[in-house]
């Protein structure tokens, strides 16, 4: 992989910005329409993360346990794409445990 899709860019500006809603719309139409794409853990990693910076803990919630059940299903990935994914599991454990914190109430 040698260059990153314009749509992820995108969405990354986005997120940066504060445009939550817009950045994640970008990562979900990136993840959905390149299952095969490397990136995809990343962009579906940052679907769950606009939640969490957002303060929407539910959403987010729900969006980093659906991660973790994706990446754990995922057979034939490259060396590439498992780093990806030991990256990004790390982080969403970190955030669900930040989210508990943050949000007793939610039943994690």
């Amino acid at each position: 992989m040698n260059e990153v899709p314009e749509i992820l860019l995108q969405a990354q500006e986005l997120q940066k910005a504060g445009d939550y809603g817009l950045s994640k719309k970008l990562y979900r139409r990136f993840f959905e329409e390149n299952p095969e794409h490397p990136l995809r853990f990343k962009a579906l990693f940052e679907v769950a993360d606009n939640c969490y910076h957002a303060a929407d803990y539910s959403d987010a919630e729900q969006g980093y346990r659906f991660f973790l059940s994706y990446c754990l299903e995922q057979n034939n990935v490259s060396e590439e794409e498992h780093k990806w994914i030991d990256a990004y599991m790390a982080l969403s454990y970190s955030r669900l445990e930040n989210i508990k914190r943050l949000r007793p109430d939610l039943v994690l």
